[in-house]
């Protein structure tokens, strides 16, 4: 049986909001609610932290949240999975799908980690991505990056520049991205594009090298948090989210219910 890996990349040192992953979002650590929502969609057969920080190791096991202690050196999340894919291997287990998960996306909905497993099946795509429609201040955001998709799904372009011109409306690419063993190999084979480095898009290294990425539609708006002000922003979003009580109580009593 083919076994599916997930990976949430994450770190203290982000240059626009550091200690980002730990930030509370409506009384949760922000890599929580990316972990939980992880787990209720049942699409990994394993799900893990990938840190180089050893506070977000001492964290995760405070919670039994299994995680991985990986080099600094990454700057890529990709690469930072490909090492925890490693850590694994070494250990006898072995997955055939990966999914990136980003640890800065809290919004995620389980059923969109779902379907972003799913479409592997019934195709030849080694690698999909998740995106969603996005107009207004967002166009013109540069934290945003948008992809050109065409009209078979499969992604053209990453950018962080408002496109198309004079549009009103574009695609915004989520974190959530979906690799088979050989596509995340093939990946962190490649060396630096100079596209994914003007743009600091990793998936860029692949279209400059002439991979297909196959587009797969979020069914809601997910704010990626990149600065102390998207919490706020976050909060609001999630004021009515049904999903929190769900996993609220798993994670702030003692003993933690997971040790029972």
């Amino acid at each position: 049986m083919k076994k599916t890996l997930g990976v949430i990349p994450a770190r203290m040192a982000s240059s626009r909001f550091p200690g980002k992953p730990l930030k509370e979002i409506l009384g949760i650590p922000m890599l929580a609610h990316c972990y939980e929502r992880a787990i209720l969609s049942k699409a990994c057969d394993k799900l893990v932290i990938a840190t180089p920080d050893q506070v977000i190791i001492d964290w995760a096991d405070k919670y039994n949240i299994p995680s991985l202690l990986t080099s600094h050196a990454h700057e890529r999340a990709t690469e930072r999975a490909q090492e925890a894919l490693e850590i694994l291997k070494r250990q006898g287990e072995n997955y055939e799908f990966i999914l990136l998960l980003q640890g800065d996306e809290p919004q995620i909905f389980p059923e969109d980690i779902k379907n972003l497993s799913s479409a592997f099946h019934g195709n030849n795509f080694e690698i999909v991505n998740l995106v969603y429609s996005i107009n207004e201040d967002d166009l013109s955001n540069q934290n945003v990056v948008k992809a050109i998709i065409s009209l078979e799904s499969k992604i053209l372009f990453f950018t962080r520049s408002h496109v198309p011109h004079r549009s009103i409306q574009a695609m915004r690419q989520l974190g959530m991205i979906g690799f088979t063993h050989a596509g995340l190999s093939k990946y962190t084979k490649l060396q630096p594009t100079p596209l994914e480095e003007l743009e600091s898009i990793d998936m860029m290294r692949l279209i400059e090298n002439d991979y297909e990425i196959l587009a797969v539609m979020s069914s809601s708006p997910i704010l990626g948090v990149d600065n102390p002000a998207d919490i706020s922003k976050a909060e609001q979003m999630m004021a009515d989210d049904t999903l929190i009580s769900s996993y609220s109580c798993l994670l702030y009593t003692s003993p933690s219910p997971r040790d029972s």
